[in-house]
């Protein structure tokens, strides 16, 4: 029994001692870290500090200036951090210099007052705060000599990065070139995964022409569902990538942006409802989209000379507001190769509706991917091929409304500006192609239609499929567009 007490005690003490002893520890490593930071030079800290036990490492004040980019970082705390405690105790951290390329898991991280300059780009970001937890950042190639520095690097992170929620506040963005500021009230993510986000919900967007000028546009909430934009972070990856290469296209399966506003929509009286985007996977390679502009109000104020001379033209039409809804419906069958637009409609209650449907047949796998990597070029290199498009004009007053407001204006009669623009368009001979007898046929349905108003109705129906290698004979003087396409105009009342 003594004898177990004597070691009892004497677990209690070296304990003891080990506890009294973690200041000590925490202050070496804390003097170890800050060292390492700044050891080449290229950056500062005022103060670093440890918590062995929450596993804890605090940075105040850090500045870090290269070649590429000024960074500063008022504070940065990561806890929770899943990092071998020897390496740790021996002053060697995760982000030792805050090096690119190092990898970096913890369970929180908080960042305050950052500001971020990319000298290749002009590019500035800032932000209030950013908390982020469970932060997962495996290691990465940072072997980059190229101009682009920090927007290469950071797509290879955002490329090896998971991260199981995320919230920023009050951030600040000016776009290189045209400094433009970019602003957000918050954003917060759920479940980023190496480029694709499960939720996202960004509250305050607003744009303006510079620092300190007014918002000319601004969204108040934008949600967004199951975000990819992997192929993306790929492209910006690569060391050839520059601003204006090809990117990739991002995927969203359902996106929602309200409460437009700003000082442009304020100059012309504009109202917005909502602005919508869905991705509906049907089965194995066939998916469906809409678009949908819901809400669209033009009411111009009485103030200001855009608004004035607006709310002049309506009034010369008979109108106080222009209202207008957009729903366009698409469908990808990569199995059957065809790329179809069901129907895009512009619908006017009262002054008339738009609608186009369009098929492109014979779509190969490089069409495909040259969708997805947003590479126009590269489709000249496909079988693809325009299958059939439609185009109908259904006029309900605006015809009549214009041709009035006209009138108004020149003084002349609203029936003698119907006939000569009438004429105009059966005498219009557009340079670089064809005029033939189906061309002066074309034009005589359309001219019909100013006389008459009614629908119109395009078709084109090319035999056999009109694929993108032809564009270069179609863009030739003298090309037939009409029997190249299949052209054909109706005119129904």
């Amino acid at each position: 029994m003594r004898k177990r007490a004597i070691a009892l005690i004497a677990v209690v003490v070296l304990a003891g001692a080990a506890i009294a002893a973690v200041p000590v520890i925490e202050r070496h490593a804390a003097a170890g870290i800050k060292s390492e930071i700044e050891r080449d030079g290229s950056a500062q800290v005022d103060d670093v500090s440890v918590g062995l036990f929450a596993r804890r490492v605090t940075l105040v004040n850090l500045r870090s200036r290269s070649a590429a980019a000024e960074l500063s970082i008022g504070r940065w705390e990561a806890s929770g951090l899943a990092w071998p405690i020897g390496e740790l105790l021996a002053g060697r951290t995760p982000l030792a210099g805050l090096g690119w390329g190092d990898p970096l898991s913890a369970g929180r991280v908080e960042l305050e007052h950052v500001a971020i300059a990319d000298r290749a780009t002009g590019g500035r970001w800032s932000m209030d705060a950013l908390v982020i937890e469970d932060f997962d950042l495996a290691r990465y190639d940072a072997t980059y000599d190229g101009t682009f520095q920090i927007a290469v690097l950071t797509a290879r992170a955002m490329g090896v990065l998971a991260v199981r929620r995320l919230e920023q506040r009050n951030a600040r963005v000016t776009l290189p070139g045209t400094g433009e500021v970019v602003g957000l009230a918050s954003v917060v993510l759920e479940g980023y995964e190496r480029g694709l986000i499960a939720t996202l919900a960004m509250a305050g967007m607003d744009v303006a022409s510079g620092e300190g000028q007014p918002a000319q546009f601004s969204v108040a909430e934008t949600k967004a569902a199951k975000v990819d934009f992997g192929r993306i972070i790929a492209a910006m990856s690569s060391d050839k990538w520059s601003p204006g290469a090809p990117s990739g296209r991002i995927h969203i399966e359902k996106a929602k942006a309200t409460g437009f506003g700003g000082e442009l929509f304020k100059r012309y009286g504009i109202s917005l409802g909502e602005v919508g985007f869905q991705t509906a996977h049907v089965r194995d390679k066939v998916s469906r989209t809409r678009t949908h502009i819901e809400g669209f109000v033009l009411a111009p104020p009485l103030r200001g000379l855009e608004g004035l001379s607006l709310r002049m033209a309506l009034q010369s039409m008979g109108l106080k507001e222009v209202k207008a809804d957009f729903d366009c419906h698409g469908t990808e069958d990569q199995g059957k190769g065809e790329l179809t637009l069901d129907r895009c409609a512009l619908v006017g209650p009262g002054l008339g509706e738009i609608e186009l449907s369009a098929r492109v047949v014979n779509a190969d796998a490089v069409f495909w991917n040259a969708l997805d990597e947003s590479d126009v070029l590269a489709l000249q290199d496909s079988t693809a091929a325009l299958g059939a498009a439609r185009l109908v004009v259904a006029d309900k007053s605006l015809l009549e409304r214009s041709l009035r407001a006209i009138a108004t204006m020149t003084g002349q009669p609203a029936a003698t500006l119907r006939a000569n623009w009438a004429r105009e368009v059966r005498r219009y001979q557009p340079a670089g192609v064809l005029i033939s007898q189906s061309m002066t046929q074309l034009l005589d349905t359309i001219s019909r239609f100013v006389e008459q108003g009614g629908t119109l109705v395009i078709e084109a129906k090319p035999e056999p499929p009109v694929g993108f290698d032809k564009l270069e004979y179609l863009l030739n003087p003298g090309a037939d567009l009409v029997s190249t396409l299949g052209l054909k105009a109706t005119l129904l009342k």
